[in-house]
């Protein structure tokens, strides 16, 4: 009886790299599952993507188009006023996008250590000018740096001083902007920045005081690396937002004085009510708006790198 059990071939495994009926049925499943996701995906993103992308080596003009190679991009590449667009716009990245990390990211810490009532108070004080949208900030701020009856100009009035026109010259006109758009984001950047500091575990704090480490050397070596991919979801969400701008300048200055403060996007709008502009020129201006925040975005990966994990 043992001899004959000896004897028998021993049932061959299934290879780790075969798979499984149960697992055929399981990989038809999850592709099914995501098929409506790719559906749309198609339709609205990647089709009209491409056909961006072809018209935009054509004069189309909603009626016919004629090829016309790199024409449209060179235009837009001579074009002063679409480069000095760019220009303006890495002005506002370098000033409004440190601006909506370094602040939120202080400001944050008095916020953990409110309680109670009071905290949850504060947390929604922050973030009710992040859903009042960039069309009433920019009016709020029109009010305020307004240069006959705003309150800036009152102020400076009372005290005796002269007013000043904000939107009438080049940098305080691009300043006013890049503070209403900190303004509008400061609550949201703050709440970001405050969840990662409460993802952080106390333990980490505490060997470090064991070690004899003072506040300083703390925030440089345990808060400051912990909160890498936090301070990159700011950093991308700057970026993408700043370059999206174009409400504020739009209704504050309308992108000037000399074109001081346009954006390329509002530059694009521009265009299209222009009837010279053939819509060619426009999708190639808008391609190379999208191939440049692509690329920065790309760079911001690059530069941070957060740990994928710290335990």
């Amino acid at each position: 009886m043992s001899q004959s059990r000896a004897n028998k071939a021993p049932v061959a495994e299934p290879k780790k790299w075969q798979r499984t009926p149960t697992s055929r049925m399981d990989h038809i499943t999850a592709y099914l599952m995501i098929l409506p996701s790719i559906a749309l995906l198609a339709i609205f993103v990647i089709w009209p993507l491409i056909s961006s992308v072809e018209k935009s080596f054509t004069d189309y003009n909603f009626y016919n188009s004629t090829y016309v190679g790199w024409k449209n991009y060179e235009i837009a590449f001579r074009n002063p006023v679409f480069l000095k667009s760019f220009k303006n716009i890495l002005v506002y990245i370098a000033i409004g996008v440190p601006l909506g990390i370094i602040p939120p990211f202080l400001f944050a810490h008095c916020v953990k250590k409110l309680q109670g009532g009071f905290g949850a108070a504060v947390k929604t004080a922050l973030y009710i000018p992040s859903i009042i949208g960039g069309v009433v900030s920019s009016v709020i701020f029109l009010f305020i740096l307004d240069y006959q009856g705003g309150l800036i100009n009152n102020i400076i009035r009372t005290l005796g001083g002269t007013r000043i026109n904000f939107m009438a010259k080049p940098t305080s006109a691009l300043l006013s902007i890049v503070f209403t758009s900190f303004w509008g984001g400061f609550g949201y950047n703050t709440l970001y920045q405050l969840a990662g500091l409460n993802n952080i575990p106390d333990s980490y704090y505490e060997a470090a005081m064991l070690d004899g480490c003072n506040a300083f050397q703390r925030m440089i070596y345990i808060t400051v690396p912990c909160m890498k991919g936090m301070f990159l979801l700011c950093l991308v969400n700057g970026i993408k937002g700043t370059l999206m701008m174009m409400e504020l300048p739009m209704l504050m200055t309308n992108g000037g004085p000399n074109n001081a403060t346009l954006t390329p996007v509002l530059y694009i709008f521009n265009m299209f009510t222009d009837s010279a502009v053939t819509k060619g020129y426009m999708l190639a201006c808008a391609i190379i708006m999208t191939i440049f925040s692509a690329a920065l975005t790309s760079i911001s990966f690059f530069l941070i790198k957060p740990d994928k994990s710290l335990e």
